[in-house]
């Protein structure tokens, strides 16, 4: 077996953290020197992918390569558009940085067990989910509409000024750059031509959230019954274009108690497209762009991923949220 590291130093507030990471890395793989382990410094987005794809191609097929991403759901994304084409390929997020949701689809305090480099060397692996949007694969979720608009305006901020500074103050830019999407109508107010497996849903949308996974943003829990090995997309459609309903139902849709409002809408599909005579604003895991359509399908167990041993996905549903409650009285 074969581990390539991919560490994403934007991810990081100083060098001394990536330092710390580098040297538990070493320390894992020093005593047997039978494991064969290389590091990459990713340099920019993207970056990553041809490094992965050329370190797999030399990996024989009957023997496994992992891959761990050491940064966030950038990171992550970058690392399963590298190897998602490899069926002797296997993944896993390290986390660190300003969002690792896919991390805490294990659950709310996930990130300490993912972060131990020994246990993962030879955690067990699983088939997960994954969508597909043409030539690029994501893990976690598609916005298009007032969240894709907010990431368009947060993301070359949080690129542009110091990595201390930009977790510092992650918050407050995501907040600034909320206020400039919503009274933005044109976002607001899209009309949207919209088959879900095949099923007319075309209509007028603020937002529309596509995950496959529970959390979204800075640890948000939007989608809560969302699963990411269960062969399915949860959809939320958001119908209303009004600014104070929208801002009267931000906090209850951030706990993934979107159902109190009636102008919230919940689908499941195995595929969906999605176009508009104005532009698309798009967040795929993090990557913010602009489209005229897009497709999305939902890949059954694409790739496998390793957990820390024990460690099963988390049921984020308000029932199960209710009964674990109720276990710890």
């Amino acid at each position: 077996m074969k581990h390539l590291f991919i560490i994403n130093p934007h991810a990081f507030i100083t060098t001394d953290n990536i330092e710390k990471v580098t040297t538990e890395i070493r320390a894992c793989f020093l005593p047997d020197r039978r494991l064969d382990y290389e590091i990459h410094t990713s340099r920019y987005t993207r970056d990553a992918i041809a490094v992965i794809h050329r370190y797999i191609e030399r990996i024989p097929p009957d023997e496994k390569g992992r891959v761990y991403a050491v940064g966030g759901d950038g990171t992550l994304f970058d690392c399963l558009n590298g190897m998602v084409d490899f069926p002797n390929a296997e993944l896993t997020n390290v986390p660190y940085g300003n969002a690792c949701n896919f991390v805490l689809s294990f659950g709310m305090d996930a990130v300490p067990a993912f972060r131990n480099i020994k246990k993962l060397i030879n955690a067990p692996s699983r088939p997960v989910d994954i969508i597909n949007y043409g030539a690029n694969y994501a893990m976690v979720e598609a916005n298009i509409g007032l969240i894709g608009q907010l990431v368009i305006h947060a993301n070359p901020i949080l690129r542009g000024i110091r990595k201390k500074w930009a977790h510092r103050f992650v918050g407050l830019i995501y907040n600034i750059s909320a206020i400039r999407a919503l009274f933005n109508s044109e976002v607001v107010c899209q009309h949207y031509t919209v088959l879900v497996d095949g099923e007319d849903e075309s209509g007028v949308y603020s937002n529309i959230h596509i995950s496959n996974g529970a959390l979204t943003g800075s640890s948000m829990l939007v989608s809560p019954y969302a699963v990411p090995d269960d062969g399915l997309l949860d959809i939320i459609f958001t119908c209303t274009t009004r600014k104070l309903d929208l801002m009267r139902s931000i906090k209850s849709y951030e706990k993934g108690l979107f159902e109190k409002y009636n102008f919230f809408r919940r689908r499941r599909c195995r595929n969906m497209e999605i176009k508009s005579d104005q532009p698309l604003r798009v967040q795929l895991d993090g990557e913010s762009f602009f489209a005229q359509e897009i497709k999305l399908e939902i890949i059954p167990g694409g790739i496998r991923f390793f957990a820390p041993e024990g460690m099963s996905f988390m049921d984020y549903s308000p029932r199960a949220y209710v009964n674990r409650e109720k276990g710890r009285k």
